[in-house]
C-alpha cells in the first residue's frame, strides 16, 4: 500500500513539474512576442558626427525619437571634429560617421575603401558672410575668409562658391583656419573682427544678418552641388555588417521622415544639439534643411560629389580621373525605395 502511494505521488509531482514548466515556457514566449521594441536586445553602435550643423542632424533625430531601437541598435553618437572624426572612423574607433562628402575623399583618393551609403545635403548650403563694409563678391579680394579646418566641409563649401563667383581662392584671397568648435567660433571671430568673411548656414546665418553681417552670396541660390551631408562608412564594413548597415540606412530614411512631420519635436532636437536658443533661427534652420533639403530618398548624387574631385584635383591628380560611382554605394536606399517603405512612411504625401 505504502508502495502504490509513493508511486502515486511521485506521478503526480512530476505532473505538477511537467505543468509548471509548460505555463513557465508560455509566459516566456509571450513575453518575448509583447515586449515593446526597446525590450529586445540591442546591437551597440557607435556614430560619429563631426559639426554641430545641421548636415549632422539626421542622427539626432533618429536618437530623440528612439529610432535606432525600434531596429535594435543601441547606437552612441560621439562628437568628433572635423579632420579628426575621418582618422577616428579610419582607425576603426567607430564604424560609421555623418559628415560631407570632402572630408573623406583624401583617405578614399589615398585608397581606403570608405564610402558614402546616404546623402540628404547635395547642395552647398552655406552664406558666404561678410563685415558690412564688403558689398559685391569683387569687394573679398585681399580680405581675410576664415574656415574651421582645411579639407572640412566650410572649406569646400568656401572654395566652391568663391569660383562660381569668379574669385580665385589662392591668389585673390587668404583662407585661414578658425579652429574648432564649428559655425559659433568663426562667427565669433566675425564679431571680433579677426575675420573679414566666413561661410555660415542656417541658423548661424540668421543670427550673423542680425549683427549686421552683410550675405555675399548663397550656395543654395547658385544651385551649386556639393555633397555637404552624408552617411559615410567602409566597404570592409559592409562585407561584415551588412544587417547593421541595412538597418542604419532604415533609421536614416525613418529620422527623415519624423523630422519632416513632427516639427515642434524636430526643433526641440536642434536646440539641443546646435545650443541655439533663438526660435527664429531655429525654424529658418529647419525651413532650410529639413524641408527643403532632404530627400525621401537620401541619394548621393553623382554630381555633388563630382564637385569634390574638381576641387581635389588641383592638389591630387588622382582626382582627375576619380569616378563619383566608386565613392557612392546607393543599394540600401534602393532596397528600401523598391521595397515600398519609403512610399508607406509618405503615403500619399510627396
Amino acid at each position: 500500500m505504502e508502495t502504490k502511494l509513493i508511486t502515486a505521488l511521485a506521478i503526480n509531482t512530476r505532473q505538477r513539474r511537467a505543468q509548471v514548466i509548460v505555463v513557465v515556457a508560455f509566459v516566456l514566449i509571450a513575453a518575448s512576442v509583447l515586449a515593446p521594441v526597446g525590450a529586445i536586445a540591442q546591437e551597440r553602435l557607435k556614430i560619429i558626427y563631426s559639426q554641430f550643423t545641421m548636415t549632422n542632424s539626421v542622427t539626432w533625430f533618429a536618437r530623440e525619437a528612439g529610432l535606432f531601437e525600434r531596429h535594435g541598435l543601441a547606437a552612441d553618437l560621439v562628437y568628433v571634429d572635423s579632420t579628426p572624426s575621418v582618422q577616428a572612423l579610419t582607425a576603426g574607433q567607430a564604424p560609421i560617421a555623418t559628415m560631407s562628402g570632402g572630408l573623406a575623399v583624401g583617405p578614399y583618393l589615398n585608397g581606403l575603401d570608405l564610402v558614402m551609403l546616404a546623402g540628404w545635403c547635395n547642395l552647398n548650403a552655406y552664406q558666404l558672410v561678410a563685415r558690412p563694409e564688403i558689398r559685391r563678391p569683387e569687394d573679398l579680394r585681399g580680405k581675410v575668409i576664415g574656415i574651421g579646418r582645411f579639407g572640412a566641409a566650410a572649406d569646400w563649401a568656401l572654395r566652391l562658391i568663391l569660383r562660381k563667383l569668379g574669385i580665385n581662392e589662392t591668389k585673390d584671397v587668404q583662407i585661414v583656419q578658425a579652429g574648432g568648435g564649428g559655425p559659433a567660433t568663426r562667427l565669433a571671430a566675425m564679431e571680433a573682427k579677426r575675420l573679414d568673411a566666413t561661410v555660415l548656414d542656417s541658423p548661424q546665418s540668421v543670427q550673423a544678418r542680425r549683427l549686421g553681417f552683410r550675405i555675399v552670396a548663397d550656395g543654395l541660390e547658385l544651385g551649386i552641388p556639393f555633397l555637404q551631408g552624408g552617411l559615410v562608412t567602409r566597404r570592409s564594413y559592409i562585407q561584415t555588417h551588412e544587417d547593421i548597415v541595412r538597418r542604419v540606412a532604415r533609421v536614416v530614411v525613418e529620422a527623415i521622415h519624423h523630422a519632416k512631420t513632427h516639427k515642434e519635436a524636430s526643433l526641440a532636437v536642434m536646440q539641443k544639439y546646435l545650443r541655439v536658443q533663438d526660435r527664429e533661427a531655429l525654424e529658418d534652420a529647419y525651413e532650410s534643411f529639413v524641408i527643403k533639403q532632404f530627400p525621401r530618398a537620401p541619394y548621393v548624387m553623382p554630381a555633388a560629389v563630382q564637385a569634390i574631385f574638381d576641387l581635389a584635383a588641383a592638389r591630387d591628380p588622382r582626382a582627375k580621373t576619380a569616378d563619383p560611382q566608386g565613392f557612392i554605394e546607393p543599394r540600401f536606399i534602393r532596397e528600401l525605395e523598391q521595397k515600398g517603405v519609403i512610399d508607406q512612411l509618405y503615403g500619399d504625401k510627396r
